[in-house]
């Protein structure tokens, strides 16, 4: 019975392995953020970003609240961790408010912005 129930639990684990979707963003952090210049990025909600990397990579950080000023902001900044690496223990700074991370992943960037119709 012990056998049986092991290989049913072995089997299960390999078959929620395999339904990953490969190329899924697992959770990361941006290296050399603070020594960044020219920092591109462009929010996503009240609650999110898109940040590219020193390298030019483009990565979804989400705060773990709202941060209220992030849609209107013009710029941020950033508390980071050990290193100067954005991670889950930094914060992002907007308009002097403090928005801590709550997760980091690669991404393909923000989606192209959608071409405003013209009313006749």
């Amino acid at each position: 019975m012990r056998t049986f129930l092991s290989l049913g639990l072995l089997a299960i684990a390999a078959s929620a392995a395999a339904a990953e979707p490969v190329g899924e963003s697992r959770e990361t952090r941006i290296p050399f953020v603070t020594s960044m210049s020219n920092i591109e990025w462009e929010a996503a909600s009240d609650d999110s970003l898109y940040l590219r990397g020193p390298k030019g990579e483009w990565y979804f950080v989400r705060t773990t609240n709202r941060c209220t000023r992030l849609l209107a902001a013009r710029g941020i900044g950033f508390h980071a961790s050990a290193g100067g690496q954005l991670d889950r223990h930094s914060a992002i700074m907007v308009q002097g408010v403090r928005c801590p991370v709550a997760s980091i992943v690669r991404s393909e960037g923000p989606p192209p912005k959608q071409a405003r119709r013209r009313s006749a």
